[in-house]
């Protein structure tokens, strides 16, 4: 069996811009950042991946995060200290047991 060495990573998902209220400008909510654990698998070169981001651009993907925290779809970007990832997230897909970040 293949041990997977589990990594904390650090999601970040953006805050909501400012709106008008009464004629007077108020500004949004800051970003957010939430800290989830999992274990990181690099796409390997013999299979593509093709996942929709959500303009609706299709990307190729890079590398897959694994963790059993519910997925978040406004999220925006993955940082990975343990091992030096720090990428844009494509897609955050939620499964029965786990969801997968899609970088």
């Amino acid at each position: 069996m293949v041990r997977r060495n589990a990594h904390t990573a650090v999601v970040t998902v953006p805050g909501s811009g400012g709106k008008v209220v009464n004629g007077e400008w108020v500004n949004g909510e800051s970003p957010t950042q939430l800290e989830v654990k999992g274990h990181y698998d690099p796409v390997s070169n013999s299979r593509v991946v093709i996942k929709v981001n959500s303009q609706g651009n299709e990307k190729e993907v890079h590398g897959e995060f694994y963790t059993r925290a519910k997925a978040v779809k406004e999220a925006s970007h993955l940082h990975i200290d343990s091992i030096g990832i720090d990428v844009d997230i494509i897609s955050w897909e939620q499964y029965q047991s786990h969801s997968v970040i899609y970088v």
